[in-house]
């Protein structure tokens, strides 16, 4: 009797252990062992059987490095978390520990694989080659304007003055005067000699 009431009492402590030992997940994000081609948002998990606020999860890379995750959330028998950055090509395991509600904890852990297609860096357009233009550009030449005052003194010297030939009149006149001046001193000196030699002769 005594050893029946041992086995019953044995039952009922293992039974929730046997229960949690049985819990599993039922849906996940990614999925177990599926190989994504775009790096997941989220890493989500459903088990069949409600959990504790306290269930956590580790995201590891294949070098068993642990991977950066927002804040793990838990709503019944879901748990989630963000990913914070994007994940490299390569697979990456999930460790869980939940804690169902009498308090046992039971573990697991399961491996997805992330093999996003790598961007083709695109080759710029070469820049189409443009013949070089021999001859200079209008703008870079540069056009002299004529000095003003060089031009006023070419034509001051070849132009002559308006008063040149009013110089060159009284020039010519003056001299022309003194022609005649010296016409009439001699005119009158040889009509004086002729006259004074009319008046010895007739004194003779």
């Amino acid at each position: 009797m005594k050893r029946i009431l041992f086995i019953c009492l044995a039952a009922l402590f293992l039974v929730p252990g046997i229960a949690m030992a049985h819990s599993k997940i039922t849906v996940s994000t990614p999925a177990k062992e599926e190989t994504v081609t775009v790096s997941p948002a989220e890493i989500s998990m459903t088990f069949n059987t409600d959990i504790e606020k306290l269930s956590q999860f580790k995201l590891l890379d294949e070098s068993g490095k642990e991977v950066p995750t927002g804040d793990i959330s838990v709503s019944k028998a879901t748990m989630s978390g963000s990913v914070t950055e994007p994940l490299k090509n390569g697979a990456y395991t999930v460790k869980w520990t939940i804690i169902g509600a009498d308090g046992h904890a039971v573990d697991g852990e399961y491996a997805f694989t992330v093999n996003a297609p790598e961007a083709t860096p695109s080759k710029a357009p070469e820049a189409a080659a443009t013949p070089a233009d021999s001859s200079p550009s209008p703008s870079a030449e540069v056009t002299e304007a004529p000095d003003a005052s060089a031009s006023a003194d070419d034509n001051a010297s070849e132009v002559p003055s308006p008063s040149a030939p009013a110089e060159d009149a009284k020039a010519e006149s003056g001299n022309n005067n003194g022609v005649n001046a010296a016409v009439w001193v001699i005119a009158g000196v040889i009509v004086i000699a002729g006259v004074a030699i009319v008046i010895r002769r007739g004194r003779k």
